[in-house]
């Protein structure tokens, strides 16, 4: 991939395309506008984000009103987030306000538009803190508020060619980080300094917030936070490297390497992770529920005689994105909704293969998936060994 080709800044074709779906889907559901709460948590960032191409600062909060008519408004908590707001989001610099009370700003700006009286979509209502809530409600006591966050995060979901290009840039560099991982991975050295080689190479390539899980010893279950562990050969290494680039959009990769052939059960493990390799093209198809296909990975799975957990889950402009991937939608705290899979979504498929019960050795892998009309296509195939052997 040569990444000086690719157009690495957002374009406002893509920007009205983003609008105009939001609008779109706000007059098929008789609302006037649409309300887009953010804050600086990780995945509460992402729909004002996604909206307006600002990233939001540490503890700032953000409200865009987008109408079905005119231009949006955006509210910004943070003097200095408001004043990159007018500088760098695609919303006009004349419609950013620095705000000391989002909500009750918002109601006189919802009055002004004459909206006070009409039905008003609301994204993710369960995020907004309650003064903020309650300043609308009170100000405009006639407003009907309608739940459409799945309406959202499904139009989130179906990702445009300049998406694509950005996430394929991510990918470039979720090689270099799991490559990097592996050259410095010896006997002896601790967890913290192998990571600490691969934070140099990610931040000068444009990585931004990021996350990196270890399993590296042969009874963990489940990864953890890489720390002053030191690692010990034979004991395999399982990696998760997951970003997101300060330009936007996201990748999580994770390989497990080993520095001897696996044996016994968790050398059956690894044959169960060849199954699952062919079985994601044929499953992640459009017209599919996300829990049908979440069901025959952990049948599979336990026919053969392991528990799993941590299924995955769509990702884009950060490293979570909805739906999780699980059989049960009703699971809380995991993005798990009732989902049909569409064209053009992106998932990161990493099932955590176990002993029954839960123990250790843990078989780890994580790829990325984007779904075609035709053929889903396999982003992440660097390193493909199931496992990884190291070499030497």
């Amino acid at each position: 991939m040569d990444s000086e080709k690719l157009e690495l800044e957002l374009s406002l074709k893509e920007r009205d395309r983003r609008w105009s779906r939001v609008r779109e889907k706000m007059v098929q559901e008789g609302l006037a506008a649409a309300l887009v709460y953010g804050n600086s948590v990780h995945i509460r960032g992402l729909p004002c984000h996604y909206l307006t191409n600002l990233p939001i600062f540490a503890s700032d909060q953000d409200v865009l009103l987008l109408p079905v008519e005119g231009d949006p408004i955006f509210l910004i908590s943070s003097p200095v987030h408001a004043f990159f707001g007018k500088q760098l989001s695609w919303v006009p610099a004349e419609n950013v306000y620095q705000s000391a009370n989002l909500g009750a700003d918002l109601a006189r700006h919802l009055i002004a538009l004459k909206l006070q009286k009409r039905r008003v979509g609301i994204d993710n209502p369960g995020a907004w803190p309650m003064r903020e809530y309650m300043s609308i409600k009170e100000l405009c006591p006639d407003i009907e508020l309608v739940d459409v966050t799945a309406e959202l995060s499904k139009i989130r979901a179906q990702k445009s060619d300049e998406e694509i290009r950005m996430m394929e840039e991510a990918i470039r560099v979720g090689e270099l980080a799991q490559k990097t991982f592996l050259a410095h991975l010896k006997p002896g050295v601790r967890e913290e300094e192998v990571i600490s080689k691969v934070e140099e190479v990610v931040r000068a390539n444009g990585v931004e917030n990021r996350l990196w899980l270890l399993a590296s010893t042969p009874d963990m279950p489940y990864p953890w936070l890489a720390g002053k562990k030191r690692i010990q050969k034979p004991n395999p290494v399982g990696f998760s490297s997951e970003f997101q680039r300060s330009a936007g959009y996201a990748c999580q990769v994770i390989r497990t390497y080993c520095w001897e052939e696996p044996k016994g059960d968790y050398k059956r493990m690894w044959e169960v992770w060849e199954e699952l390799r062919d079985l994601v093209p044929r499953e992640f198809r459009p017209g599919r529920l996300i829990t049908d296909v979440a069901i025959r990975v952990e049948a599979l799975v336990r026919k053969r005689g392991f528990d799993c957990n941590g299924l995955g889950h769509g990702l884009g402009l950060t490293y979570f994105e909805t739906p999780g991937i699980s059989p049960r939608p009703q699971e809380r705290g995991g993005g798990y909704v009732e989902w049909t899979i569409m064209p053009n979504e992106v998932y990161v498929f990493h099932p955590m293969i176990r002993s029954k019960g839960g123990a250790g050795p843990l078989a780890w892998e994580g790829d990325m998936y984007l779904v075609g009309e035709e053929s889903t296509r396999w982003m992440t195939p660097f390193l493909p060994g199931l496992p990884e052997m190291i070499p030497g």
